[in-house]
């Protein structure tokens, strides 16, 4: 007796279509998650944010010098203008990155909006 095998085409199409498509989801996730990494990198950088808030940034640097030199005894007016400018740094920076992260959202509800629209 010999050993026949039964090729259904209709199913073998379908996994070959099954397979396609998996192939495309792990592309496009493959790509989403280079994208958040980028994006990450570019947050988490110190060079991103000395290049948007120069400003808060030389005064963040100017009042870290000021309260190195102010802590020595004696010296409160130093530590007074140093945590004033450092409060007004961190608040400029923290405006603007929370302005970022409501962008990024914003983005990402957008996208998730479109991909559904198409299916």
């Amino acid at each position: 007796m010999a050993n026949y095998r039964v090729i259904d085409v209709e199913t073998q199409r379908a996994k070959r279509q099954l397979r396609a498509e998996i192939a495309l989801s792990r592309a496009a996730i493959s790509d989403e998650l280079v994208a958040l990494r980028d994006e990450r990198r570019r947050l988490t950088s110190w060079r991103t944010y000395v290049v948007r808030f120069p400003t808060a940034t030389l005064a963040t640097a100017f009042a870290v010098g000021l309260m190195i030199a102010g802590a020595r005894p004696g010296r409160k007016v130093p530590r007074m203008v140093a945590s004033g400018l450092l409060r007004w740094g961190a608040n400029a920076v923290k405006a603007g990155l929370l302005t970022e992260l409501l962008n990024i959202w914003n983005h990402s509800q957008s996208g998730a909006g479109g991909s559904s629209e198409n299916e």
